[in-house]
C-alpha cells in the first residue's frame, strides 16, 4: 500500500470518528446562519479536498473511461458509437462535457486529470450539505439545519464516492434535492432540476413518482413533467446536432445499462452458489438477463404499499431502500444515494448502522481493490471476490431491515391510533360501570 493511500485510509477513519462525535461539540456553539453555512461548506470542502490532493489515483477503470470519453469529445467523435467506449459511458450526454473539459484543462496546465475531474462531484457534495442546511433553515429550524448540513458534510460514505472514487453521483443527488427544495414554490423550476439530474445519470427517474404525487393540481403536475422530460430531450438533441450520432444509439446505451450483477445483494449469493455448483450457473445467467424485471416489480410494490403515501423526500428514501434491498445490479458509488434523503427524513437510527456497514465495505474495497488492487496478490481472484462480496453483507442487511421498518411502521402507528381511540371511547362506559357498582361494607 502506497503512503498516500495509507494516509488517506487513516483520514477516512478520522472522518468516521468526527462524524459520530461532532454534534455535542458544535451544538454548544451559538452560530449565526451565515457562520453556520460557511462552517458546513468549509468542512465539506476540506474533508474532501485532503484525500483528493493526497491520492494520485481514483478508480482506475473510471478514470481511464473519463480520459477516453473526454478525448473523443475533444476530437469531435461520437461517444456512443466509438468501439473503445462500448461499456465506458452508459449515460445521457452531460457528464461527457466535464470529462472533456477536465482532459483539456489537465493537459493544458500540466495537472493531474484525477484531481481536476474530482472537483465536480466534490463541489456537488458541498452543494448538498448547503441545501440540507437551507431546507430546514427556511422553516426556522436552525439547530436541525446545522445538524443536517454537518451530518452530510462529514459523512464518510459521500466522501469516499466523490474524493476517493471520483464518481459523479453527488451531482444528480443535488439535482433531486434542488427539485424537492423548489417543489412547493415552482414546479417548473423543480422539473428543470430533476430533468438535469436525469440527464446527468438516469437513476433520478426513481424519484419522479414521489415528486409528482406531492404536487397539487394537474396543471402544476403538467409543468413539472414537461420540464423534467424537456431537459434530457434537449440535451440529447443538442448532442446529436453537435456530434455524428443518432437518437437510437444514445437511448439504447443509457437505457440498456445492466452492469454490476452479482456484486451485491441476493444476486451475489446466487453467484457464489453458481461458483460452488457450476450446474446452477444457468440460474445466475437468468438473473443477468431478467433481473431488472424483478427489481422493477419490487419497486412498484413498495410504491403501492408505502412510498405513495409519504412526503416526497421520505418516499424517495423508501424507494431507494427498496432498490438497495432488492436490486439485481449494483455499483459501490450508489451507496451515497441514501445519505442525504435519510438526513432530510430525520431517519437517523438506521443511517448510523448503514454508515458503519457501508464504511467497512468501502474502506476494504477502495484500499485493496479499486484504488490499488493489492487483494489479488494475497488471494486468488475467486477468494478476493468472495471477501469483497461478504464485506458488503452488513450494509445490505441493514437496508433490508431499514426498508422493513419503513414499510410496516404505518401499521404500528395505525394500531396504536385505533387502540387509543377505543380507549378514549370506552373509558366513560367503564367509569359509569364502576360508579354503578354497590359499595361493599365490611
Amino acid at each position: 500500500m502506497s503512503m498516500s493511500l495509507l494516509i488517506s485510509v487513516l483520514w477516512a477513519i478520522v472522518i468516521l470518528l468526527a462524524y459520530f462525535q461532532f454534534w455535542p461539540i458544535v451544538q454548544k456553539q451559538k452560530l449565526s446562519p451565515l457562520t453556520a453555512c460557511l462552517l458546513i461548506a468549509s468542512l465539506a470542502f476540506i474533508s474532501r479536498q485532503i484525500p483528493c490532493i493526497l491520492l494520485p489515483m481514483g478508480a482506475m477503470y473510471d478514470i481511464d473511461s473519463y480520459r477516453m470519453v473526454g478525448s473523443v469529445i475533444l476530437q469531435g467523435g461520437d461517444v456512443y458509437s466509438h468501439p473503445d467506449l462500448v461499456k465506458r459511458y452508459p449515460y445521457l450526454p452531460l457528464q461527457m462535457y466535464w470529462m472533456a473539459f477536465s482532459v483539456w484543462f489537465s493537459e493544458h496546465f500540466q495537472l493531474s486529470l484525477v484531481k481536476v475531474v474530482k472537483q465536480a462531484p466534490i463541489m456537488a457534495d458541498v452543494g448538498i450539505a448547503i441545501i440540507l442546511f437551507r431546507y430546514f433553515h427556511r422553516s426556522n429550524q436552525t439547530e436541525i439545519a446545522l445538524h443536517s448540513g454537518l451530518l452530510y458534510a462529514l459523512n464518510p460514505i459521500a466522501i469516499f464516492v466523490s474524493a476517493y472514487h471520483g464518481q459523479f453521483d453527488a451531482i444528480p443527488t443535488l439535482c433531486i434535492l434542488l427539485a424537492i427544495y423548489w417543489l412547493d414554490r415552482s414546479p417548473l423550476i423543480a422539473g428543470f432540476w430533476h430533468g438535469l439530474g436525469i440527464l446527468d445519470k438516469s437513476w433520478p427517474v426513481l424519484a419522479i413518482f414521489s415528486l409528482v404525487k406531492s404536487i397539487s393540481g394537474w396543471r402544476k403536475k403538467f409543468y413539472f413533467l414537461c420540464a423534467t422530460f424537456t431537459i434530457p430531450l434537449t440535451g440529447v438533441i443538442l448532442y446529436i446536432i453537435l456530434f455524428p450520432s443518432n437518437l437510437v444509439d444514445v437511448l439504447t446505451r443509457a437505457l440498456g445499462y445492466n452492469h454490476g450483477v452479482g456484486v451485491w445483494g441476493y444476486t451475489s449469493i446466487i453467484r457464489m452458489i453458481a461458483v460452488l455448483n457450476p450446474n446452477l450457473s444457468f440460474l445466475f445467467l437468468l438473473f443477468i438477463e431478467n433481473g431488472r424485471y424483478l427489481t422493477l416489480g419490487i419497486l412498484g410494490l413498495v410504491w403501492i404499499i408505502r412510498a405513495r403515501s409519504e412526503m416526497p423526500h421520505e418516499g424517495i428514501l423508501t424507494i431507494l431502500l427498496a432498490f438497495f434491498a432488492g436490486t439485481h445490479a449494483f455499483s459501490i458509488q450508489y451507496l451515497m444515494w441514501l445519505v442525504p434523503f435519510a438526513i432530510l427524513s430525520r431517519d437517523f437510527r438506521f443511517l448510523k448502522f448503514y454508515t458503519l456497514g457501508a464504511f467497512g465495505y468501502m474502506l476494504l474495497t477502495y484500499s485493496t481493490l479499486i484504488l490499488e488492487p493489492h487483494i489479488y496478490s494475497l488471494f486468488t481472484q475467486q477468494q478476493a471476490d468472495w471477501i469483497i462480496i461478504l464485506s458488503s453483507f452488513p450494509a445490505w442487511i441493514v437496508t433490508i431491515y431499514w426498508l422493513k421498518q419503513r414499510l410496516f411502521r404505518i401499521h404500528k402507528r395505525l394500531s396504536e391510533t385505533v387502540k387509543n381511540s377505543l380507549s378514549e371511547q370506552l373509558s366513560p362506559i367503564f367509569n359509569k360501570l364502576d360508579q354503578s357498582r354497590p359499595t361493599e361494607h365490611k
